[in-house]
């Protein structure tokens, strides 16, 4: 049995990274937010050229297909014009050939029947086979 004294506090050891250490770190960590931040501003910056580039190119094409398609439709109308009919409803001929509908035949009802009182009931029968 121990009959010693009072109980006593215990010793805390800091044994983390010293001072240096963290200041280091610190630095470094800085250091790779603002590298970060220069590379992000510059794809920004050339992705906004490359958008703009994109954006110029595509009005071109527009007022070109614009342009096309305003010289086509006035070349079809000058070509339509040159294919203009018109109908007039004239009185039938005599002697002319003339069309109707369509008209469907009477057909007679179908009422052929297959008698099967001769065969015989029996593996094959009914086969005609030419051998």
């Amino acid at each position: 049995m121990c009959m010693g004294g009072g109980a006593q506090a215990p010793k805390v050891e800091y044994r983390g990274p010293s001072d240096a250490d963290i200041r280091r770190n610190e630095a470094s960590l800085a250091q790779y937010q603002q590298q970060m931040t220069t590379q992000q501003n510059a794809f920004q910056s050339q992705l906004q050229e490359q958008i703009a580039k994109a954006n110029a190119e595509t009005e071109a094409l527009k007022s070109e297909y614009a342009a096309e398609a305003s010289a086509a439709a006035a070349a079809g109308a000058a070509e339509a014009a040159s294919y203009i009919t018109t109908a007039q409803k004239t009185e039938v001929t005599e002697g002319a050939q003339t069309t109707a509908a369509v008209t469907d035949k009477k057909k007679p009802k179908k009422n052929l029947k297959i008698s099967t009182a001769g065969t015989a009931a029996s593996a094959g029968s009914g086969l005609n086979i030419g051998v």
